[in-house]
């Protein structure tokens, strides 16, 4: 997934949870963390799905420093049903994020 993608996703998110107003340092170091947590686990969910002779392609790809859309071509190429899988894990990251959120708020108040 390409990174301004990724960036518009946690943006959105934390418009969902009320969290778009927090201080504009805070903001930005939060959703740096936030963005590297989804990377982490669509790379997760791409590693689990690449075959063994895909995994050597995918590190020749890196070693290479391939870009993001290189990247996302690949994958697409590679994993069976690849956006709906990605649809999927942020769909569940989001659930996770927002109920989190959510129960913080409860707390606090």
């Amino acid at each position: 997934m390409q990174p301004e993608l990724i960036a518009n996703f946690v943006s959105e998110l934390l418009k969902k949870a009320g969290l778009s107003s927090m201080p504009e340092n805070f903001y930005k170091e939060y959703t740096e963390k936030i963005g590297l947590e989804v990377q982490k686990r669509l790379g997760l969910i791409a590693m689990k799905e690449l075959s063994p002779e895909a995994v050597d392609k995918f590190g020749a790809l890196m070693s290479a420093d391939a870009s993001p859309v290189e990247l996302s071509e690949f994958f697409q190429q590679n994993i069976p049903d690849y956006e709906a899988k990605v649809t999927q894990a942020l769909k569940e990251f989001a659930d996770e994020f927002l109920a989190s959120a959510d129960k913080l708020k409860n707390s606090a108040a």
